[in-house]
This record gives structure tokens, C-alpha cells and sequence, in this order.
């Protein structure tokens, strides 16, 4: 009996292993960056979630006073990831250094649908946001040192969410990635598929530039 349960171990092993479903059993560890899937839904939400009353900038003050963005800008091409950069790299004025562990903010009011880590770009946080006309939109912060929220957590715009880091393992320079989606793909969603590069036309339906989109729906008072 037992030489039969080693048999049929052995061979489930093998069909996991050639079928490719292999799954990390580290905790906390997650998938790299993955080809995105523009078929998946958006979690359903609690009626709970507040409705956002404007949006600021997610570092410095709420202008983004003394920062700015010195990487990669919303669809300047990658030759990093060799695709169209779908948000925004903002960095501290002054030295290299000097944004690492600066905080990061909410944007908007909203529920964390994220907070984690993944193997290509460190901490992350998701949040989702209400709009008053019903639409939802996604703010996505990544490369981050600390994560100060959970997920399933109500946040209300300007709250402290983390700090500026530098990606899994110190990769990068200290900058926060920055990105706005309009349309829901998962935390570890890029724009390609099956390898390949989604053209700008694409990228633009699923992402906004994060900077005119926030100059666009700035706070009334």
C-alpha cells in the first residue's frame, strides 16, 4: 500500500511539472511581472467604500511640490521591460538618495486591493477608487521600502501608505513607480501579452497619464 501512495505521489509530481503548474511555496513570495489578462474582472466591492472628493499627487506635498518625475514617464518606451512604461517615475529634487523612505500617499479615497510583494517590483499597493459618476479607477504604487496599509483597508486621500523604496533586492535607484489604471488588471499585470509588447493604442485603454488625469480631478476646496 505504501509503495502505491509513492507511485501515485511520483506521478502527480511529474504531470505538475510538465504541465508547468508550479507554484512558489515561500511565504510572502509571488510572481514576477506576468503577461496581463484584459479579461479579468474587478473584485466586487463593499457599498463601504467612500467616494473620492478630488485626487493629489502621491509624494510631497499635495502638489507634489519638490518632486518630479526624473525616470521613465507615462508611455515613454522601456528598453528595461521592452514595452510602452505604463505610469510614472517620481523621484525627489536634490540626490539620488534623497526620496528613499520619504512617505507615499494615497491619492484618493479608496479601498487597498492590494498590498504586497512581487518579485519584479518589490512592495506594492493597489488602490481602488469610486468616482462620483460611478466609473473606478485603479492607483498603483510600487518599488515601495515599508507598506503601511492593508488589503480589504479604507483609505482616504493624502493618508501616509508607504514609503519610497528600491524595489525587490535595492534593484533600482530610490523612486517611487507610479501608475493610474482605468480599466482593472491584477497588481502583477504589464501590457503585453504572451510576450509581446501591447501598442500604445492599448496601453492607453487600460491606463491614464497619471499626471493629467490627477490635474484633472483635483480636489474643489
Amino acid at each position: 500500500m505504501q509503495k502505491h501512495s509513492l507511485y501515485l505521489v511520483v506521478f502527480l509530481i511529474g504531470i505538475l511539472f510538465l504541465t508547468g503548474c508550479g507554484y512558489s511555496l515561500l511565504p510572502g513570495s509571488g510572481p514576477s511581472v506576468i503577461d496581463s489578462d484584459p479579461g479579468q474582472d474587478a473584485p466586487e466591492q463593499p457599498d463601504t467604500v467612500p467616494t473620492t472628493d478630488g485626487f493629489d499627487f502621491p509624494v510631497g506635498d499635495r502638489d507634489g511640490n519638490g518632486w518630479g518625475v526624473a525616470g521613465y514617464r507615462f508611455l515613454q518606451w522601456s528598453n528595461y521591460s521592452n514595452t510602452w512604461h505604463p505610469g510614472e517615475d517620481w523621484n525627489m529634487h536634490g540626490s539620488p538618495m534623497a526620496d528613499l523612505g520619504k512617505p507615499v500617499y494615497a491619492v484618493a479615497n479608496g479601498i487597498v486591493r492590494f498590498s504586497g510583494f512581487n518579485t519584479a517590483q518589490g512592495h506594492i499597493v493597489m488602490i481602488e477608487h469610486h468616482l462620483p459618476d460611478g466609473r473606478r479607477v485603479w492607483s498603483q504604487y510600487a518599488h515601495l521600502q515599508e507598506r503601511w496599509v492593508s488589503e480589504g483597508e479604507i483609505v482616504w486621500r493624502r493618508q501616509p501608505i508607504g514609503t519610497v523604496g528600491q524595489g525587490p533586492n535595492n534593484r533600482f535607484s530610490p523612486h517611487l513607480h507610479f501608475e493610474i489604471r482605468i480599466k482593472y488588471l491584477p497588481q502583477n499585470g504589464w501590457p503585453r501579452t504572451n510576450g509581446q509588447a501591447w501598442p500604445e493604442s492599448k496601453v492607453r485603454e487600460y491606463y491614464a497619464d497619471p499626471t493629467e488625469f490627477i490635474n484633472s480631478n483635483r480636489p474643489k476646496n
